[in-house]
């Protein structure tokens, strides 16, 4: 029954209920599970980069590869991504919807300084580099629509949340006079819950009343809503590295991180029977979330020989201060004898807080096979169970959902694969990821998959690449909770494709 609730807990997306509700354990492995980024030579290979080094792309993922610079260099990435959904409620009724972004996945300039091969040094050369890459594409859309029994519609569980929150006549009269700030409140000022006052002993009428929560009779509801996201994650780095007589290269960051993330769902209940007087509601909230970040990052990068580099990276922890702001409205409808129209809004929120992502560690081998190319291979670990929330004024408000952070994911390792094949000018490129599911319990796979493919053209001066990423990931979702757990599930398949380009110079 522990694992039943934790899955149900994971699958959960609550609407607005208070001013802090908006932190919950959704958020914060939205903004620590970060996908592969960079240039359109390292997506091409899916990411596999930690032990490679010369690329913009190293700046975020191990600066030692900065050591590796010969010449320095010059290079902006943009591209074009296609997120495309197929979601089905409880199972059946499934709908596709899909969104287009343009984005610039990486830009950036690294300096480099080297000593000719007369001069007498172990350290040999020495980079500066300033780099932007985007982290997380928030873009998205999904949609659903089906029919659900009226003991499992969101009118049961705005009175079974009522009742769960020892909910009165008097206070939630009182809420509606000083400014709504509950999903049940807001359900109480639209007439779909109410209070009644019933005797104590049933066959005595003058026996003392209690109160008695009851919700609006539905007859056949079908039940639809739209979910659609916008932002982006974005990371500036400022790194060195340097080269310790072309064997053993160092190097040290600094990330800057921002973020902004917009979600808006609209979502509605229809009554299809005429007979009854609820007609249909409509609930709508919006949030928003801006902020940013700071994290440290090492690397090194060892050439035992010259067909061989192994990698190493950790990233510290990254420490956020975001800002929430959030709005929900709610409208009702009513026929037959009591007809009438009902629409109010909760008090907007506005809330700011803190929040730290995991560490991150990385590892890498890459295999040269002289000019013909080479083989490269990552692997990642990430504790998503580790993210933590805090306030800004030092109290422990965060205590029980870090809890459910810490019950709900687990550790995870990425595999990242690519290889590279050069001919002449031209080139070939092809990868692989795998991103382990985060979940600790779930019947659900909710691992990331990554097929990668790209060519370019590497000239003396300049160079051009081209890649082409599919994406494809399950996500898991329930607009409201019940008390029995049969609240209805809406399954997602997830598609991304990206095209993207590199332009660099040399210089």
């Amino acid at each position: 029954m522990k694992t039943y609730k934790l899955l149900v807990a994971s699958l959960v997306v609550l609407s607005w209920t208070g001013k802090v509700s908006a932190q919950n354990e959704v958020d914060a492995l939205r903004y620590s599970r970060q996908d592969f980024g960079g240039s359109a030579r390292i997506q091409g290979i899916a990411g596999a980069q930690t032990a490679l080094g010369a690329d913009i792309s190293t700046l975020s993922t191990n600066p030692a590869g900065l050591g590796l610079y010969r010449r320095s260099e010059f290079s902006f990435t943009p591209g074009i991504s296609l997120s495309g959904t197929e979601s089905s409620l409880n199972g059946r009724s499934s709908l596709t919807d899909q969104r287009n972004i343009i984005n610039i996945p990486s830009l950036g300039i690294v300096f480099t300084k080297r000593k000719s091969d007369s001069e007498e040094s172990d350290w040999r050369s020495g980079a500066f580099g300033v780099g932007l890459t985007r982290l997380n594409n928030f873009q998205n859309r999904y949609s659903y629509a089906g029919p659900v029994d009226q003991t499992q519609s969101l009118v049961q569980s705005l009175g079974e949340t009522a009742i769960a929150n020892n909910r009165t006549e008097a206070n939630l009269d009182q809420e509606y006079d000083d400014g709504i700030y509950s999903l049940e409140g807001l359900g109480y000022a639209t007439y779909l819950i109410g209070v009644n006052k019933i005797p104590t002993e049933p066959n005595n009428p003058n026996s003392p009343l209690r109160e008695e929560i009851y919700v609006e009779s539905q007859g056949n509801v079908t039940q639809s809503e739209t979910v659609s996201s916008k932002g982006a994650q974005n990371q500036w780095d400022f790194a060195y590295g340097a080269s310790y007589r072309d064997k053993l290269y160092l190097g040290a960051s600094v990330g800057l991180t921002t973020l902004r993330y917009n979600q808006k769902r609209i979502y509605r209940e229809v009554d299809a029977d005429s007979q009854t007087d609820f007609q249909d509601l409509t609930l709508t909230d919006e949030f928003t979330t801006t902020g940013s970040g700071v994290n440290l990052k090492v690397g090194v990068i060892v050439r035992p020989i010259d067909a061989v580099r192994i990698g190493v990276s950790v990233q510290t922890p990254t420490f956020y201060t975001l800002r929430d702001q959030y709005t929900t409205s709610m409208s009702s409808t009513f026929g037959g004898t009591t007809p009438g129209n009902y629409d109010l809004a909760m008090t907007p929120g506005d809330y700011e807080y803190n929040l730290i992502t995991p560490m991150r560690a990385n590892g890498g081998v890459a295999y040269f096979a002289g000019k013909y190319g080479f083989i490269s291979a990552d692997v990642e670990y990430v504790n998503y169970g580790g993210a933590r929330f805090d306030s800004n004024d030092g109290g422990d408000s965060f205590s029980d959902k870090n809890d459910v952070i810490k019950n709900t994911y687990q550790s995870t390792l990425n595999f990242r694969v690519g290889g590279e094949y050069r001919y002449n000018i031209f080139r070939l490129r092809a990868g692989y990821a795998l991103y382990g599911d985060p979940y600790k319990n779930s019947d659900y796979d909710r691992d990331k998959r990554y097929i990668t493919a790209g060519v370019g053209i590497k000239q003396e001066s300049h160079f051009f690449d081209l890649a082409i990423v599919n994406a494809r990931y399950n996500s898991v979702y329930s607009p409201y909770s019940l008390i029995d757990n049969l609240q209805p599930v809406v399954s997602t398949k997830n598609t991304t494709n990206s095209v993207l380009f590199t332009v660099g110079f040399n210089f």
